[in-house]
């Protein structure tokens, strides 16, 4: 008894981190994850916390969570809508680690906002009908493309490619119309179009936002970069320039992260209305379809 009391001590002092383990029972479907656990706490536990100690043990178990989590299958949105989501959080506690004068009341209703993104990704994100699978699959492609094209088009007009950045911006957003029509049309369902606009809106923004802020600390830190914001009535430190410059690119991405995503979801109901009412004017009489919400 005393031995198996060390023993069961010994075990529960060499613990992986609890929310890397959790993280892989939320990214895995139940058999998977008590399989992959169950592996991965015997390796920790018997080879590598005694050769490596607690804090490496711990990062290479986290390592091998997160291969697990990218390597999942059928589950790829959902994993990615959750690691961006994570990227995310990180980079706001980090700014405001670096840059605590960047720290305000807008902190709790980010908050909010990340939970209910995390939620949606979280829960609903699993095709329990071919319609599901449509909507998730469009969503998925229209928020690539339109992320992309917004920050190759600010890019372009930091870069002062004029004209052609310009383009590239008003072409994003377009593609919220375009995403809730081809979704409304595909499925007559209008609801089916303000998903894919909802979906879209997620992807595009967290795109846009961990562009922008990977282009705001390049600001920070490379000065005289073009689009780098400068204070103008008093002279600056380098920590003045480079919180200037984080705080403003920190402030355009949530902007796009939230309301950018709101602005999707009415754009993609607008355009699946707009879609179902074309397409429907212009069939025969005798090929009647009601719309459906």
């Amino acid at each position: 008894m005393a031995a198996e009391g060390i023993h069961m001590g010994g075990d529960e002092v060499r613990r992986p981190p609890r929310w890397a383990d959790a993280l892989l029972g939320t990214c895995l479907n139940a058999q998977e994850a008590e399989t992959s656990s169950g592996d991965l706490l015997e390796a920790y536990r018997d080879s590598i916390y005694p050769l490596k100690g607690r804090w490496r043990a711990d990062f290479w178990y986290v390592r091998q969570v997160v291969g697990y989590v990218l390597r999942a299958k059928g589950m790829g949105l959902r994993n990615w809508l959750l690691a961006g989501l994570a990227l995310c959080v990180l980079t706001i506690a980090f700014s405001l680690f670096l840059y605590p004068a960047l720290f305000d009341s807008w902190v709790a209703f980010v908050a909010v906002g990340f939970l209910f993104y995390g939620y949606a990704a979280a829960c609903h994100t699993f095709p329990a009908t071919p319609e599901d699978a449509v909507i998730l699959r469009l969503g998925a492609r229209y928020g690539i493309a339109s992320g992309t094209l917004w920050i190759v088009g600010v890019l372009g007009l930091n870069l002062r490619l004029g004209v052609w950045g310009v383009f590239l911006v008003l072409l994003s957003y377009v593609l919220p119309l375009m995403a809730g029509a081809h979704g409304g049309v595909r499925l007559w369902r209008l609801r089916a179009g303000m998903l894919v606009g909802f979906w879209s809106g997620i992807i595009s923004g967290l795109i846009v936002f961990l562009g922008f802020m990977a282009f705001g600390y390049l600001l920070a830190f490379i000065p005289g970069l073009p689009g780098a914001e400068i204070p103008q009535n008093h002279p600056y430190t380098a920590v003045e320039y480079q919180q200037l410059n984080v705080g403003d690119t920190l402030g355009g991405g949530l902007v796009q992260l939230f309301y950018g995503g709101a602005f999707s979801v009415i754009g993609a109901t607008l355009g699946g209305l707009m879609g179902i009412l074309l397409v429907r004017s212009g069939r025969s009489p005798e090929e009647p379809r009601r719309l459906v919400w």
